[in-house]
């Protein structure tokens, strides 16, 4: 440690103090890097695992991203269309499309979305159900229940942005999800290919006519065998209402999501991996850690809490 008296001696107090916290900084991050490099793949994910599923999430490592897991804490708290009303205010900057039909005597909603999900963009499609609603009441009024074992469906969809295909998954589920974290995209720069496969008949008919209501046009939605599949690119339904006043915090919440996507991809340049990448932040940079391991939490328990299960009014 000899250079390092000399040098303090050199800069004297303030500057000496500077250049020994740039070393130590160094320091950590050197011994970090060694130590992601060291570690065996399996060790990581398990190490992120750890950290995601608290959280409703788990690495995949096919494709390399993270993507929801099926028994997560969010199947506890249902969905309202106010959900998507507050989005925004959670950093999220997205498209949605709600898709509401009756199929056994119950009233469903199936909805897809895609965009930027803080500092990841993402795709989402979600199985809901509500039993206890009259027929006279707006399926937007309703709260929804998130779709049993019994009720869930094989999903697939293919996240292209400017065409190029970024991300694919498939699986039998009530909420299919997918974050590339470090990524930044416009809502309007991404497409989905999505095919889900139904039960029986009588669930895909109603689905079909579900999104002919939702302003679909019979020519784009292919009719295959038990499934449908649509291509989502501009959205048909009308999106969630935003205030005039806030254009300007929509353009702050781009803003902040592109520049924490290039704080991460900068301090984690010598990666290539999404697992590497965060598994060396977790032991460099905590604070950028936490906001990533919330990657694609909609809202946290709290606020899902307040809307409880009651009827979601305009």
């Amino acid at each position: 440690m000899s250079y390092l008296y000399w040098a303090l001696i050199a800069l004297g107090g303030a500057g000496g103090g500077v250049l020994l916290v740039c070393l130590v900084v160094c320091g950590i991050r050197r011994r970090a890097y060694y130590k992601v490099k060291s570690m065996a793949q399996a060790q990581k994910v398990r190490e992120l695992d750890n950290v995601l599923n608290p959280f409703g999430f788990m690495y995949i490592p096919k494709g390399d991203f993270v993507g929801s897991t099926m028994n997560n804490w969010q199947r506890e708290m249902g969905y309202c269309w106010q959900y998507d009303e507050a989005a925004p205010a959670m950093f999220m900057m997205i498209d949605c499309e709600p898709i509401y039909f009756n199929y056994a005597g119950k009233r469903w909603l199936l909805e897809f979305w895609k965009g930027q999900y803080g500092m990841t963009t993402g795709a989402e499609i979600g199985l809901y159900v509500n039993d206890t609603a009259g027929e006279n009441e707006l399926p937007k009024h309703l709260f929804y229940s998130c779709a049993a074992d019994e009720e869930r469906l094989q999903m697939k969809f293919t996240l292209r942005k400017h065409g190029k295909v970024i991300m694919e998954r498939s699986d039998l589920h009530w909420w299919l999800t997918g974050f590339l974290v470090g990524e930044y995209s416009k809502a309007a720069e991404l497409t989905m290919d999505i095919c889900i496969c139904f039960p029986n008949m009588a669930m895909k008919k109603a689905v079909y006519k579900g999104l002919l209501r939702a302003g679909y046009a019979s020519e784009e939605i292919i009719d295959s065998q038990c499934a449908l599949k649509v291509h989502f690119d501009r959205p048909h339904c009308k999106q969630p209402r935003r205030c005039r006043f806030c254009s300007c915090y929509h353009r702050f919440v781009n803003w902040r999501n592109r520049r924490n996507c290039k704080i991460y991809l900068r301090a984690t340049r010598k990666f290539r991996l999404t697992l590497d990448k965060i598994v060396y932040i977790g032991h460099c940079f905590p604070c950028l850690y936490r906001r990533v391991v919330r990657v694609g939490m909609r809202y946290n328990r709290r606020r899902l809490r307040k809307y409880g299960r009651r009827k979601c009014w305009e």
